[in-house]
This record gives structure tokens, sequence and C-alpha cells, in this order.
């Protein structure tokens, strides 16, 4: 039996946020072809699990593109994959690629590859039927400014309905919002879940945050996060997944039917950020084999935010685990805003290393280094390259 069409509940996959064609400040070219062919490729993954989980279609909340001005190789690519989807695949412009005179949903590059086949570009809020039952409403964003009346207003015309109704909308809600309090376009999980219980809607598909995210009391209303990796773990816990949703029928009375939702994993991205405090070589040993311990290193980027105060030759050590990561990980840095190290050097520790004028050089700047004045932290800088260079020699 087709597990789509077992008569009893339709299953489809919730999507969004692939930001095709994004592009990260840290990584480096070679990185960054690989970052943007992976994002392409969780995309790809979403059709080989609807058909692994007997989904009927594909819906995608939003910002299936990063801008409407991504390179037109991005365009194609993407393109050509998603006429290829062996469901109906279902996408809602985003507040990234909103449905304006530059949309580039209706670029001919992508829609000349799409159209006549399963890609259905939501362009406006009428209901669009998958399949006899089962209809798909949405709000998409026609400019990069939110307009906050046409969620409220969708959700006033619903009525009551034979069909199975998921509704697609983008944006932050007022319950899932980072500030100090909620902004006036802000979704109203309020009306949203009044619009479930009221059986005008089964479930809601939110895009816009990118970790996978429950949304009011109940089990009908989502974020699925991004289906790859965009931010480090510290803010971003629950990335790299698509939605799998069941959805039983309606009884003939109008009760809802039951509604399970399972997170599938589509990412491979990791982005880790470390916090540490490094005060003797025992302490950068648990660090160390924290981060070796880490798998997939040139799909992972790290981040660390480091403290302490430390010796010339931690320092150094240190310096050389850097250069290391940085070479083993898609990307690895300190954060500036984080990073506190002190150098506390003595004279002692280049004894035999350097003499003349580059001992007195040494002199002043171990001097420089106990200071705590402006040139502190250069000063330990300083002195941690100096040791490596004459300590063996910087890779």
């Amino acid at each position: 039996m087709d597990r789509r069409r077992d008569g009893h509940m339709i299953r489809f996959l919730h999507s969004a946020d692939w930001q095709l064609g994004m592009t990260r400040r840290f990584l480096g070219t070679e990185s960054q072809a690989v970052y943007t062919a992976d994002r392409l490729a969780a995309v790809a993954s979403l059709g080989d699990l609807a058909i692994e989980h007997g989904a009927e279609f594909v819906v995608v909340a939003g910002d299936a593109f990063e801008d409407n001005a991504v390179p037109r190789s991005v365009v194609l690519r993407a393109a050509e994959v998603l006429a290829a989807f062996p469901v109906p695949v279902l996408i809602l412009p985003g507040n990234h690629d909103p449905l304006d005179v530059s949309s580039v949903l209706r670029c001919r590059d992508f829609s000349s590859a799409v159209d006549g086949g399963v890609v259905t570009v939501i362009g406006d809020s009428d209901p669009v039927e998958v399949r006899p039952g089962v209809e798909v409403v949405g709000v998409p964003w026609t400019s990069k400014r939110p307009d906050p009346a046409r969620l409220p207003a969708l959700l006033a015309e619903l009525g009551p309905t034979d069909s199975l109704r998921i509704l697609l909308a983008h944006g932050g809600t007022d319950e899932v919002y980072v500030g100090d309090s909620p902004s006036v376009e802000a979704i109203r999980v309020e009306e949203l879940e009044h619009a479930v219980g009221a059986g005008h809607l089964d479930y809601v598909a939110l895009g816009d945050r990118h970790s996978v995210t429950r949304v009011g009391s109940g089990d009908r209303i989502w974020f699925s996060g991004s289906p790859e990796t965009t931010a480090f773990d510290d803010v971003e816990r629950e990335s790299g997944h698509a939605l799998l949703v069941e959805l039983g029928k309606r009884s003939p009375v109008g009760d809802p039917g039951g509604c399970v939702v399972t997170p599938v994993r589509t990412g491979r991205w990791s982005f880790l950020a470390i916090n540490a405090e490094i005060e003797t070589d025992s302490d950068l040993d648990v660090l160390a084999e924290r981060v070796e311990a880490v798998e997939d290193k040139p799909r992972t980027v790290l981040k660390l935010g480091l403290t302490g105060t430390v010796g010339v030759s931690l320092r150094a050590r240190i310096d050389d685990l850097l250069e290391t990561w940085a070479a083993l990980f898609a990307a690895a840095y300190l954060r500036e805003r984080l990073t506190h190290l002190v150098v506390r050097a003595e004279d002692s520790d280049f004894t035999d290393l350097v003499d003349g004028y580059a001992g007195r050089a040494v002199e002043d700047l171990v001097e420089m280094a106990a200071s705590n004045g402006s040139g502190t932290e250069d000063a330990g800088n300083a002195l941690s390259l100096l040791y490596r260079l004459v300590d063996g020699g910087v890779r």
C-alpha cells in the first residue's frame, strides 16, 4: 500500500529558511563552496525523505533563497533540484526573497525550469488544493517591509472546512522572540491557537526561526528550522532538520484528528561555540581533547572564547593549537569579545633563546605585558609569537 495514501491520515514535510546562496564571513573560499553545495544537498534530501516516509508533499515556509539577487548558478541549480522532486513542493516567499518586481521566484531561470511541474509558488492567500481534501493557505511577503495586518485578516476570513487546512506563514512570534518585548510585526500566537481550536486550521507551518521550535500550548504550530545549520549552537540549537507531519482526518462531527510532528535530520554542518578558562596545561589538555573529538571537522565551524592568565609557553601552545584547528576545521577562531588571555612572562622564559638586542627587546615586552596598560595584550601576543619562532619555529 502507498503510505502516502493510507486513507486515514496525510503525511507531509515542513521546511523553511533554505536561504540558498547564503555566505558566512568566517568561511574561506574552499569551505564556502562546500557549505553552498551542502545547503542545496539538504534541500535535495527532502525529496528522498518524502519517499522514505511516505510524505505526499513538501511545504516551504519562506526564505527559499538568501535574497533576490543570488548568483545565477544558485538559481539554476536550485531549479534543477526542485524540478526533479518526486512530490509537490509549495513555496512561500519570505522576507529574504519577497515576491516583488525583482523576485527570484519569478525570474526566468527559476520559473522556466519549474513551471508545469511539481513546484507551486504561493503568490496570494487563496487556498491551494494539494489534492482533494487537503488545502494550503499562505501569507506571502510581497516586500521587505512586514505587513502585520495580512495574517490577522486571513485568519478572520477562514471558516470551517471539510478539508485538512495547512497555513504557511513567515516571521517571528510574540512567544518566540529575541528581544525585551514583542515587535508590532510579530505573529500573535493566541490568534493562531484560536484558529486551530475553532477547526479552521489543522497545522501552522512557520518559518523565520532557524531552530526546530514548537509554538503555543499544543502540537500544531511549529517552526521547522533551517535544513542546514546557519548559526552557532549558543543561539541556534536545533537546526539541520525538517519536520515530518502526520495529520489524521477529522471525525464526521468535526473533531480534529491526530497530529504527530517528528524532526528528521537533513543537515551535516555544526557551528560550535566553546568557552573555556585556561590557567594550566591541564586546562588546555581538556579543551584540546574536547575539540579533537569533534567529528567531520571540515564541516564544523569552531569559535572559542578563552580567558585566563597564562605563561608564555602556554600561550604559545594555545596559538599552535589554534593554527592547527584552523587548518582542520571549516573555520576556527577566537571570539575577540569573549577572549581575554593575560600573558605573564618572565625574563627566564627566554634564557638561552635570545640575547643582545633581542634580549633587551624581550625585557621591554615582559615589562609591558605585566603593566596592565593598553599594550598589555599586544605585548603578550608578541612574546608568544617570539617564543614560537625561537623555540622551533612557526609552521
